[in-house]
């Protein structure tokens, strides 16, 4: 004779019901999960108030505050990270309900028309500078100048809207496409572009390592990208629930200047560009 707790859990398999324990999916692309875990290190992610450390960048800072404003908004399900490496996959996937939402921010003008929540704006129209960065083997792009970038190739993802239509407004008329930031890198590397966008790093030269490829910023240049980012959340009754837990959550964590605090030890909100030149102000 099976034992009770057996008969239950088969016909709750049978009648399609889900674990005891609910558990909210979230997409988190490889290399940032990587990092993430370099940069928690084990910590309990609640009780992180120093934001600093190996790995910390915008997106896996971006990571961290997702799950504490959702502890802060009341919701204690666990989180299961679900790895998507692109972003458009990430999106269809919210889209599609199979999981609850991204654990790294996105672009409203990317969501408009879609049956998509945001949460809150983690950053704010007009918050958000970048650099132009190369392969550090790349002396000649590293060494270019504004007039010069007709001549050179840029590289992103298309699907990044407002990536491409940045580049295009900078100069550049040729222009290659990635789906992932890591094949963005070793495409720099090989040669087959010059120059793509990224957020500034809290590194002492503001580089950064993708795969063993290092990647530098154009010394003096800075880069504005219209628009807002937020967490794009599932449009249903879960996603609902997320939704107002993270607006509750955000809304602390930005009053208590948190939010701010781990976007400045990820560099990207980074002193060390203040004198640079913006080559696209309003």
């Amino acid at each position: 004779m099976y034992p009770l707790r057996s008969i239950l859990l088969l016909l709750s398999m049978l009648l399609g019901a889900g674990p005891a324990h609910a558990v909210l999916r979230i997409a988190v692309p490889h290399d940032v999960l990587v990092d993430y875990e370099r940069l928690v290190a084990g910590r309990s992610v609640a009780s992180i108030r120093d934001y600093h450390g190996p790995g910390a960048r915008r997106d896996t800072v971006e990571l961290i505050l997702f799950q504490q404003a959702l502890r802060l908004g009341g919701e204690h399900e666990a989180v299961e990270f679900s790895t998507l490496n692109s972003y458009a996959r990430i999106l269809q996937e919210v889209e599609s309900s199979n999981i609850v939402a991204g654990g790294t921010s996105v672009w409203a003008a990317d969501v408009i028309d879609r049956p998509i929540r945001l949460s809150r704006a983690l950053i704010e129209d007009g918050e958000y500078v970048v650099g132009l960065y190369a392969w550090s083997g790349n002396t000649a792009a590293l060494a270019a100048r504004p007039a010069e970038f007709s001549q050179k190739t840029a590289i992103t993802n298309k699907a990044w809207a407002n990536d491409l239509a940045t580049l295009q407004r900078l100069g550049f008329t040729q222009i290659e496409s990635a789906p992932t930031f890591p094949m963005i890198a070793r495409m720099l590397k090989a040669g087959r572009a010059d120059i793509t966008l990224a957020s500034f790093k809290p590194t002492p030269d503001l580089a950064f390592e993708l795969e063993g490829i290092k990647l530098l910023p154009l010394p003096g240049y800075k880069v504005a990208m219209p628009g807002s980012r937020h967490f794009p959340i599932a449009a249903t009754s879960t996603g609902q629930r997320v939704a107002r837990a993270l607006d509750i959550g955000l809304s602390r964590l930005r009053a208590e200047g948190r939010i701010r605090q781990a976007y400045e030890a990820g560099g990207f909100f980074n002193s060390r560009v203040a004198d640079w030149k913006l080559l696209n102000p309003r």
